[in-house]
């Protein structure tokens, strides 16, 4: 019998832990869950190297995604038999020869195309073409396809350069001399010297890594598609390789290992991701799910981040402004001596969204919303002196009207709106259809 034949293939949903009908599992058979259950998402990523969560930075994630748990295992009234209730993310994870596949709650059947459109918006690549029903692969193809994303957001900060040191023997002496290389290689003198450099180079361990991954990916299935994606992705790959003369494919594991610590540099913020995802993808292939019986890794997407992501991909066509808490950009004063600043997610003139990956769309009443949501929404409406309020959330069923309600001695409302999943499609690509006029009732519902 063969690795993959012995794997199990587990298919759960998210924030399943109130979900009492969940499916139960024999003890025995997801025993080696235990040890990760009730562990903290930061705890996990700390802990393996091969686990990857988006949003990358989880520390400073407005949700505070690394404090929770991926899944809890839950004891039965039946000793033998335990139920797994899993958090706010989905995604794929792997503990030996255990597989586990997360989907959103609010998608319906296996097939997962809520997660694979809302990726595809947000990391701007097509899935037509991605088989659904390849279960060994799902992982490996997600984080090429990201690949473009995370390309692309690095290069905008310009190549990465950091100082390397180089050692030299020729007649052009610039730098330190390197006595005992010296001594060996030029006895007797004929002419050349041995020295050694420090530069600012842009052919460093970063690049090279990056190299490394485009040339790893161009031997792949889609890999020399998600290449070619675009232009600015050709020209971004273009740059690198450019950029990388040294290159040699026999360095590979070399480059990798000088590469396990994730670099922190005050200006190519954005290259910590790309690092990240490039060794994902070079070590993919030899990881898949995990060949250890203790090894974790995966790729997992904190569902409040994707939402929101995607959310914008909608509003941002219609004017509205998505702060970057990150990069302290775009936030709102709640204090006339500018202290107090928060980061709505969306707002534009007098109109402030905030999204929520939640189930909202029953609700009658805007009272009915957590209270701490509410007084969120009320205080940035308060702030940007809007008279229009409302919560952006999945919808399970088309609203027949937009609940709606008027703030106590204010002018200023407070609505519901969502946008519809669509649980009918007959394929993914019949799927996006109905998603875009799901969309588009969602925009009109504003009435901007």
């Amino acid at each position: 019998m063969t690795a993959l034949s012995r794997r199990m293939r587990i298919d759960l949903t998210d924030n399943s832990s109130r979900q009492t009908d969940a499916r139960l599992f024999h003890r025995n058979e997801v025993a080696a869950l235990f040890p990760i259950a009730d562990k903290t998402i930061a705890e996990l990523c700390h802990e393996n190297e091969h686990l990857l969560i988006f949003p990358f930075s989880i520390e400073t994630s407005d949700d505070r995604i690394g404090e929770s748990s991926v899944m809890s295992i839950l004891n039965t009234n039946d000793p033998d038999m335990v139920r797994i209730a899993t958090g706010n993310v989905m995604g794929f994870i792997g503990v030996g020869d255990l597989q586990i596949k997360i989907k959103s709650r609010f998608d319906d059947g296996r097939d997962d195309f809520l997660l694979h459109y809302m990726l595809q918006k947000v990391l701007s690549f097509n899935l037509f073409d991605l088989s659904h029903n390849n279960e060994q692969e799902d992982v490996f193809d997600f984080i090429m396809f990201m690949f473009p994303y995370f390309l692309k957001s690095a290069m905008r900060q310009g190549i990465y350069r950091e100082y390397q040191n180089y050692r030299h023997n020729d007649v052009r002496l610039k730098g330190t001399i390197d006595i005992g290389r010296h001594i060996a290689r030029n006895t007797p003198f004929v002419g050349n010297i041995a020295y050694s450099t420090r530069e600012y180079s842009h052919d460093n361990n970063m690049t090279e890594l990056i190299r490394h991954t485009i040339e790893f990916m161009k031997t792949k299935k889609y890999g020399q598609s998600v290449l070619n994606i675009d232009r600015e992705t050709i020209e971004n790959v273009k740059a690198i390789v450019e950029h990388t003369p040294l290159y040699n494919k026999s360095d590979r594991n070399s480059i990798v290992s000088k590469n396990l610590r994730v670099k922190t540099h005050p200006y190519y913020t954005a290259y910590g991701p790309l690092q990240a995802l490039c060794l994902q993808i070079l070590r993919m292939e030899e990881v898949k799910y995990g060949e250890n019986d203790d090894e974790i890794c995966g790729i997992l997407f904190d569902g409040a981040w994707l939402w929101e992501e995607y959310v914008n991909t909608i509003l941002n066509k219609v004017g509205f402004t998505h702060p970057e808490n990150k990069l302290r950009k775009g936030g709102i004063y709640l204090f006339e001596d500018h202290s107090g600043i928060r980061y709505p997610d969306f707002y534009k003139d007098d109109f402030v969204l905030d999204a929520k990956y939640k189930r909202l769309g029953s609700y009658e009443r805007v009272s009915k919303v957590d209270p701490d949501d509410v007084h969120q929404l009320i205080a940035y409406v308060n702030a940007l002196h809007a008279s229009r309020g409302g919560f952006i959330a999945p919808l399970e069923k088309k609203q027949e009207e937009v609940p709606t309600s008027r703030l106590k001695g204010s002018t200023s409302t407070l609505s519901i709106f969502g946008i519809e999943i669509c649980k009918t499609a007959s394929s993914y690509s019949d799927f996006c259809e109905r998603m875009l006029q799901a969309e588009k009732a969602f925009v009109e519902s504003l009435k901007l």
